[in-house]
């Protein structure tokens, strides 16, 4: 059997995940090995609700099933990922090893955050001439960020220089936390740092737009620096100086670290690697035709990204639009597999929209919601396999990919990311051979949209399930179920016609409880309402299931129904379990029916109330005759 590996990351550091899962992706495919990647979007300015709607996805897999584990550790802080990851690894007793975060009890391959910071901090000083550091931290309790403040503090402290403890600002790694509270740090200050020292590369990227918007050049009026080398600090006007981690040879090492695991290989701990400064232009640099080519990519990536986004958006739309006014589970197959076999160029051509149990049937009723875990069964509301719609299946929730087959040659790498609306559990999305997906966060986007259009999906299909109850209740007798009068005008009538258009022969049966005035007299109304909803039930369950059946009025019911069978010996049989059920009940009163029935040939041009006479008349016949035998 093939091996598989699961691999936890979060997605918003996609320039990192560009590297780190091609690295993975290299060395799984030299064994033959299948990548399973559980990705979440988690960060510390989302909602509680909405941060436990994506860890949701850390429960979708069966460690047990797996033949080992890698963690993306430094993404996977935002949300305690990585305490609730090694908790389950440990009871799940899987080989793994975490990638760039030491971990208690779990094997690490990671860069240190020391070396290169210190070196950025003597170029610096050496050739900046900084004395005057503010720092953009990420975590408080962070060790990483930590680390880099004090690998910071240390060169200072070499140089004769002392760091100003209020000059700092808590990130949070993140560019959006950055973006929205530095404007008032900057605009508080009476005087400008040599340089803004950022814990990652995210925050000083927001740092540069901040402090741009400001009315503040970088670097001419101060400096801007990073840590962890991103593509888009290399894009980025000026080039942003950092620290390199070595991504894709740090996770080439971890996969290597973790196939030895699996072949038997003893548990090595943890194993550190270097990091290096990278310079860039951040700092007041120049790097020449290297810095010249790099700013025409970026110059050629500001026009690409706009005009790829609005592209990526319009087909967003067209998903939204997609299941906007469906009606049915069918609907929602239906308008995806229209909208995706016309255009699916970011999906892939294999992916699956996988659905909770619970989801499905909180389209019909209050079915509570799901918050944790996923249904042992998910039903694949949309799934394409080589670039082919498959039928909506149900499938088990442990094989996770609705379409693989053991039998399938090479290695394969799996994008599992959760589809959710606020903590509840909506399914996931998983698509094949396409990690691209996730870079500039079109899989967020993509994934979003879908959830969204999912949660107006059920609301659409309940109200159309209240709309047709609704609409039955208007047509249906309250005390028996049957058809009322306004059902008898709008759907048997129209019923009747149909079948004579349709040059069928058709049967009107009219059903009258004898002596029911008798009965409401001496015995009261609730045992005449009894009598009532037997009777209803007799002709219920004896008609075939594709007649009609009304409460004309009171004790009255009119059947009406192609000529099909015994009718006859349907006929008897209403009267005759009436009796029958009566008895066996102990009703105080006897319970009989008086029955007549026509049929109506379709070559006769008689009107409906000519039959509908013609069968009362029989029924009344019958029912004199019963009132002689009760006389004599």
């Amino acid at each position: 059997m093939k091996r598989k590996i699961a691999v936890f990351t979060n997605g918003w550091n996609d320039d990192y995940l560009d590297f780190a899962l091609e690295g993975i992706r290299k060395r799984a495919a030299e064994d033959d090995i299948d990548v399973y990647i559980f990705l979440d979007y988690t960060s510390y300015d989302k909602p509680e609700n909405e941060i436990r709607g994506e860890l949701n996805i850390l429960n979708l897999p069966d460690l047990k099933d797996f033949d080992g584990v890698l963690l993306l550790g430094n993404t996977l802080n935002n949300a305690g990922e990585n305490q609730i990851l090694r908790e389950k690894i440990l009871a799940a007793g899987v080989p793994s090893v975490c990638l760039e975060y030491e971990l208690s009890d779990i094997n690490c391959i990671r860069t240190e955050n020391i070396n290169g910071m210190k070196e950025l901090m003597e170029h610096l000083i050496t050739v900046h001439d900084v004395k005057d550091v503010f720092w953009i931290s990420g975590p408080s309790d962070n060790d990483e960020s930590n680390a880099r403040f004090d690998a910071i503090v240390e060169v200072m402290e070499k140089h004769g220089l002392k760091f100003d403890d209020s000059r700092v600002f808590e990130g949070c790694w993140s560019y959006a936390i950055v973006e929205d509270r530095f404007p008032a740090v900057v605009a508080a200050m009476d005087k400008l740092p040599d340089v803004f020292m950022c814990a990652n590369d995210s925050m000083a990227l927001a740092a540069c737009v901040v402090l741009e918007k400001a009315g503040i050049s970088v670097p001419g009026d101060v400096r801007v620096t990073g840590y962890d080398n991103l593509m888009s600090g290399n894009h980025f006007s000026p080039i942003l100086t950092s620290v390199d981690r070595g991504w894709e040879t740090r996770s080439v090492q971890a996969m290597d670290s973790l196939i030895d695991l699996m072949n038997g290989g003893e548990d090595f701990g943890d194993r550190v690697y270097d990091s290096a400064f990278d310079l860039g232009e951040s700092c007041g640099c120049s790097l020449g035709e290297e810095g010249t080519r790099m700013h025409k990519a970026a110059r050629q990536r500001a026009f690409m990204v706009p005009v790829e986004r609005t592209i990526f958006d319009w087909h967003l739309i067209e998903l939204d639009e997609a299941v906007a006014h469906v009606k049915s589970l069918e609907d929602i197959h239906e308008g995806y597999k229209d909208t995706w076999e016309k255009d699916h160029p970011y999906e892939g051509d294999e992916f699956y929209v996988c659905l909770n149990r619970d989801f499905v049937e909180s389209t019909q009723d209050d079915t509570v919601y799901r918050t944790k875990g996923y249904s042992d069964t998910v039903v694949v509301i949309y799934g394409m396999k080589d670039k082919v719609s498959v039928p909506m299946q149900e499938t088990d929730i442990k094989k996770l990919v609705p379409g693989i087959s053991e039998d399938e040659k090479g290695s394969s790498t799996y994008v599992f990311v959760p589809l959710h609306i606020a903590d509840e559990s909506i399914g996931y999305f998983v698509a094949r051979n396409n990690t691209k997906i996730i870079k500039d966060f079109y899989l967020n986007s993509l994934t979003r949209h879908v959830s969204s259009g999912l949660e107006r999906a059920r609301q659409n299909i309940r109200l159309e399930s209240l709309n047709r109850l609704l609409a039955d209740i208007s047509v249906r007798d309250e005390l028996t179920g049957l058809y009322n009068r306004m059902g008898y005008e709008k759907i048997v009538i129209p019923y009747l016609d149909e079948m004579r258009k349709n040059k069928q022969k058709a049967v009107i049966m009219v059903a009258d409880i004898n002596r029911m005035k008798v009965i409401n007299d001496k015995y009261g109304h609730l045992q005449g309402d009894t009598a009532i909803k037997i009777v209803a039930n007799v002709i219920r369950s004896s008609v075939p299931m594709s007649w009609k059946a009304v409460r004309y009025g009171g004790d009255e019911y009119v059947v009406i129904g192609d000529h099909t069978g015994d009718i006859d010996g349907i006929q008897k049989e209403i009267i005759e379990k009436s009796e029958r059920v009566s008895r066996d009940l102990d009703l105080p009163f006897h319970l009989s029916v008086s029955v007549g029935h026509v049929v109506i040939n379709p070559d006769n041009n008689l009107g409906n109330e000519e039959y509908f006479r013609k069968a009362d008349e029989a029924m009344y016949a019958m029912k004199e005759e019963a009132h002689k035998k009760e006389n004599t």
